[in-house]
């Protein structure tokens, strides 16, 4: 089949700006499910922890204009690896955030990060050779988990003094996008009051 259209590049395309301003983070349970859009669309259109459960996110605060989100594709032998890495980084030095990080380093986890243009980027979460037991997503393998951690204190008083986390999740498709459709009685990504946890439905 070949291929049959294009890609234009718009006016609001150009006006993009770099950059992640939210991230959310969640450890997969085994009754997650993850609903992808129709094929020939890239899109996430529901994350629920059970049937009609809302998912909860934790959601990471760091400083501006220090997060990244790289995507870097090889392949083998006929097969596609997307490498996805999010970084970030955490001001300051303190056991609230070194308890933080212990709780995600053995994790399997899935990460949205939102970016400056407000599209929510999901990794961690990928259809593609994904397990086919029935409500089984949580062992298609294909999650992020904490890569490195790089901490300092700086020797001089105006060194920076904090940790910088870098998340990566090995997947067979570029990340997907999460959209909720429309019209549509779910309402996507929900942030609450105390902008430290969200859900998602």
């Amino acid at each position: 089949m070949g291929i049959e259209t294009g890609l234009a590049i718009t006016c609001a395309d150009l006006q993009a700006t770099g950059g992640i301003k939210r991230i959310l983070i969640r450890a997969w349970t085994d009754t997650d499910i993850v609903a992808y859009g129709a094929a020939g669309v890239h899109t996430i259109t529901s994350i629920l922890e059970s049937t009609g459960t809302d998912a909860d996110w934790g959601v990471y605060e760091f400083k501006n204009e220090t997060p990244a989100l790289t995507i870097s594709a090889t392949k083998e032998m006929g097969s596609t690896a997307f490498e996805c890495g999010l970084s970030f980084f955490l001001p300051k030095l303190e056991y609230n955030k070194f308890n933080l990080i212990e709780s995600i380093t053995n994790s399997c986890l899935m990460v949205i990060a939102v970016d400056t243009n407000d599209n929510a980027f999901v990794l961690g979460a990928s259809e593609k050779y994904q397990n086919e037991a029935t409500g089984k997503q949580s062992r298609s393998q294909t999650y992020a988990q904490l890569s490195s951690i790089e901490g300092a204190s700086g020797a001089a008083y105006s060194d920076e003094s904090g940790v910088t986390i870098s998340l990566t999740a090995r997947q067979f498709e570029m990340p997907r996008q999460y959209i909720v459709p429309t019209p549509s009685a779910t309402t996507g990504i929900i942030v609450a009051a105390d902008g430290l946890t969200a859900t998602t439905d």
